[in-house]
């Protein structure tokens, strides 16, 4: 017997190779995996979870802050604040923000867009939840066109009430009347202010106000509207001094008063001009007209409620 190994094999002939296979050549694939499921997450965050960049103009947007201010609509956060910066003219700040995918239907025309701060006024304090969280934009819906493109507001809009009655007053000066102060019909707020500015011809002030839909109907052609905010003071030879004011309210953040005679009138148009009185007649306050109101039975309604509570 021949003691070489190369006997009964060609010589040319090479080794086999022996293949061995592991259970651990699978984790191999997870790197690539891993890579492809975070592109996939950051195309969902950025192209599809996300909503459209919108670019707000603002005349003063001190307070807001890149990456931390918040779009907020009904208390939810549906934006954030990406860029500030100066248009070209440097008359505006140029606001770039990215909305979430769920608010993609606020970017149309009409959206109305406003800075939120604490700010006090004589009678009220508002945004005093921002000294703590700082401020942050408001936003109400619109119902135009796609845009990306609005011009924010500096303070918070004066929202549209279909079928109420809008009226001009005329006064003198506007002494203790401010925008939103209220408009009351036996002391029940039943409108309020809306603007003010100088009549045509700077003799007098012109207040734009509205009276509510449901109590429109209080407003005749010879009603009485007087200023019912500040003080009044009379004196008297006899009665000696007098001081008086029409309520608490009234007396810091001013207000309008109005009455209408039991002979009512007809019932005055959208765009009737009135004389704002300083004071009001001593027989306006007698008067009792009898005018028909459709409003909802809230007492009622309050009063059926309790009657289930067990």
């Amino acid at each position: 017997m021949s003691d070489n190994p190369n006997d009964g094999r060609p010589r040319n002939a090479l080794p086999k190779a022996k293949i061995k296979k592991t259970r651990r050549a699978w984790w191999l694939w997870l790197v690539p995996l891993g890579a492809l499921a975070l592109c996939t997450w950051f195309v969902y965050r950025d192209y599809i979870a996300t909503g459209p960049v919108i670019t707000l103009y603002f005349q003063d947007a001190s307070g807001l802050e890149e990456n931390n201010t918040q779009i907020r609509f009904l208390g939810s956060t549906v934006g954030q604040v990406k860029r500030l910066g100066i248009t070209k003219d440097g008359k505006h700040v140029e606001v770039k923000a990215r909305l979430t995918g769920s608010a993609a239907h606020l970017a149309r025309a009409g959206t109305k867009f406003w800075i939120v701060r604490p700010e006090l006024k004589v009678g009220a304090i508002s945004g005093l939840r921002t000294i703590i969280s700082g401020e942050y934009i408001a936003v109400r819906p619109g119902n135009g066109e796609r845009t990306n493109v609005f011009v924010g507001a500096e303070s918070e809009p004066i929202s549209e009430e279909p079928g109420a009655l809008h009226i001009t007053l005329l006064m003198p000066s506007l002494r203790s009347v401010q925008e939103e102060s209220s408009i009351y019909f036996r002391g029940i707020k039943v409108g309020e202010v809306l603007k003010y500015q100088l009549g045509d011809d700077s003799q007098e002030v012109k207040l734009q106000a509205r009276i509510h839909k449901e109590y429109a109907p209080l407003v005749r052609m010879n009603s009485k509207f007087w200023n019912a905010g500040g003080i009044d003071f009379r004196f008297g030879l006899f009665r000696g001094a007098e001081i008086s004011a029409e309520s608490a309210k009234t007396l810091l953040s001013g207000g309008i008063e109005f009455a209408t005679p039991t002979d009512a009138g007809e019932p005055a148009p959208d765009g009737t001009v009135f004389r704002l009185y300083d004071k009001p007649e001593d027989a306006w306050k007698d008067w009792m007209p009898r005018i028909r109101l459709h409003l909802t039975n809230q007492i009622a309604d309050t009063n059926r409620a309790s009657s289930l509570t067990f």
